[in-house]
């Protein structure tokens, strides 16, 4: 009986335990074409969140494919927003990025005024950022490589971390395997589609207003 009470008590506590929601990686199909030429794949890479308005974070792992492998891990870059973190004295806060293993690698330091207003309320960070936001674990780029989960984050001049999230960056052979629907998929297209160009994309936000001078308080 003893035992019955035992496992149902360990049955209740597994039904009300919580856990934060994994993003995984998906590997997006940007197919281009010049004039008079066949269709060809874009970019290559791995993404979790994206650079959506409403989103929070985006993080990226660039590869530089090989005929038609996914070839070599190139980079690795992700941004993460904070428009509701605020402090009554000017800071800074910086991106981080938590290995599977607990390795830390630091973003680029953003200034945050003091209270709720700024012109930029996202930081971002990549292999390499180290040379500007503070010490980093070596081997991000082969440790991306092998996969596994990662954790994003923020974390401001206190130390306190913030806004995380994780993510699946998936098995090299999962990634092969993404990749390779990939390239069916741009065998498959129409050699006459309409001419199509690389899209950009950028984080930096056009208002550029005067901030006020005494800063509002925070909410």
């Amino acid at each position: 009986m003893r035992a019955l009470i035992i496992a149902a008590a360990f049955t209740a506590l597994g039904a009300c335990a919580t856990s934060d929601p994994v993003h995984t990686v998906h590997m997006p199909l940007e197919i281009l074409r010049a004039e008079g030429q066949a269709p060809r794949m874009g970019e290559v890479y791995l993404q979790a969140g994206s650079l959506d308005p409403g989103a929070r974070f985006v993080f990226d792992i660039w590869f530089d494919p090989e005929a038609d492998e996914i070839g070599t891990l190139r980079a690795v870059t992700w941004a993460v927003k904070f428009p509701d973190y605020c402090r009554d004295q000017a800071t800074w806060v910086q991106s981080v990025l938590i290995g599977p293993s607990g390795q830390v690698w630091r973003g680029y330091r953003t200034y945050v005024p003091a209270g709720p207003d700024r012109h930029q309320d996202w930081s971002s960070g990549s292999s390499g950022a180290e040379r500007h936001g503070g010490p980093s674990t070596p081997g991000l780029l082969e440790a991306a490589a092998e996969g596994g989960r990662f954790t994003i984050g923020l974390e401001d001049n206190t130390g306190q971390r913030m806004y995380e999230e994780v993510i699946d960056t998936l098995t090299p052979a999962r990634r092969e395997q993404l990749f390779a629907a990939n390239v069916e998929a741009v065998r498959n297209a129409d050699p006459e589609m309409p001419v199509a160009g690389e899209q950009l994309y950028s984080l930096v936000n056009p208002a550029r207003a005067p901030l006020p001078n005494p800063p509002r308080p925070c909410p």
